[in-house]
């Protein structure tokens, strides 16, 4: 491709337009699509529980289907091909919207691409906790040669997804990415020590992630327990919300946890961030976790688990510690290492300054406009 890049109009389709990590992902690209002079829509196959304001003032068409149950599932491919007659090119994220999305693409004639964020198979349950691992196999393998590309976020992924029967030449890999200015001028926001009661000579651990079984936060919780009566006052803050927040709150209780904040869902994850002596991620499964990252671009370091791309992430940016999954004890002889040693975070963080480059957003953004360039035109897949 040569000259200068032409304004294509490009129809993002997801679940939901949220606060969770893939959706993020996606409302990072749309707007910075937007900035680039494409016209985009973000559209939800489900409902949006965000503010989009943002998205708006960025130049992003945000709409919603607003999708319930199994035969409006069934009406959504023909809702979405109206959109996508709209537009040039089709991208779908997440399981239902890569089924819907690319249906309503297909009816639409439009090229159309996906991209994964699966933390693992075992992860993708119904809302009743029935395994979906079957069903998204079946699909990725029927809809692959009728989708020009397939993007992984972690490397990891791919050998997944080829066990699925999607084919290793149409899968690219392009890891997620934070506007990494934007989210260090918000990180400069009025949020305090104070105003969350936490005192100044405190050592604050943060976990950014909503509560699910595979996250860990009752490991954070204990962790900080036993890290109390060694190392001084620490304090955890939870930034959150979901299913297991219930139990975790109960575990606190338990422990009379008042050294523990659960701040629910917030919009101030930046100036949180700041806070924070360390962010930390006991995760048993990712794909290539936002929180990790925006974390990083802050220059808060992170102590992760090795999952996903989680090892890569931390080794290539230097901002922090990886551990193995499930191992509890290796997660809080971490902590303690990193909360303990003044120097070593301030090199991690130092580390973080230096390594987030790569995890800017304009660097995605402009992977994802090459890839969505070459399916409009039937070009070769680029690879990165």
């Amino acid at each position: 491709m040569s000259g200068a890049p032409q304004k294509r109009r490009i129809l993002l389709v997801t679940n939901w337009v949220s606060g969770a990590g893939a959706e993020t992902q996606v409302a990072h690209l749309a707007s910075g699509l937007s900035e680039a002079g494409h016209s985009v829509t973000l559209l939800a196959s489900g409902n949006i529980s965000v503010d989009v304001s943002r998205l708006e003032a960025a130049g992003v068409e945000v709409a919603a289907l607003n999708v319930r149950g199994r035969w409006e599932k069934l009406l959504a491919p023909f809702k979405i091909a109206r959109y996508a007659r709209r537009a040039e090119v089709v991208h779908c994220t997440g399981w239902d919207a890569t089924l819907w999305g690319r249906l309503g693409a297909i009816i639409a004639r439009r090229p159309t691409l996906i991209t994964e964020h699966t933390p693992g198979r075992e992860y993708q349950v119904s809302p009743k906790g029935a395994s979906r691992r079957r069903a998204i196999a079946l699909h990725n393998k029927l809809l692959d040669r009728l989708t020009y590309a397939t993007i992984v976020v972690g490397e990891w992924q791919r050998a997944l997804l080829e066990g699925e029967g999607v084919s290793g030449d149409s899968i690219v890999h392009i890891p997620n990415a934070v506007p990494v200015g934007q989210l260090r001028q918000e990180a400069e926001g009025g949020t305090d020590r104070a105003s969350l009661g936490l005192p100044e000579d405190s050592l604050v651990v943060m976990e950014v992630a909503r509560f699910a079984s595979q996250k860990g936060q009752g490991t954070v919780l204990r962790t900080i327990a036993g890290l109390r009566a060694t190392i001084g006052d620490v304090r955890v803050v939870f930034v959150g919300e979901g299913d297991m927040e219930d139990d975790v709150r109960r575990e606190a209780q338990r422990l009379d946890a008042n050294w523990a904040k659960f701040l629910g869902h917030r919009e101030d994850v930046p100036a949180l961030l700041r806070l924070a002596d360390v962010s930390v991620l006991p995760s048993t499964g990712e794909g290539l976790p936002m929180a990790l990252i925006e974390a990083i671009a802050i220059g808060t370091p992170v102590i992760g688990t090795d999952v996903g791309d989680v090892r890569w992430l931390i080794e290539s940016t230097g901002a922090g510690v990886c551990v193995r999954a499930g191992d509890e004890a290796a997660f809080g002889e971490a902590c303690a290492r990193v909360l303990g040693d003044p120097q070593l975070r301030a090199r991690l963080s130092e580390g973080a300054a230096n390594g987030i480059a790569a995890f800017d957003a304009p660097v995605m953004v402009g992977r994802y406009a090459e890839v969505f360039e070459a399916a409009i035109d039937s070009a070769p897949l680029p690879s990165f």
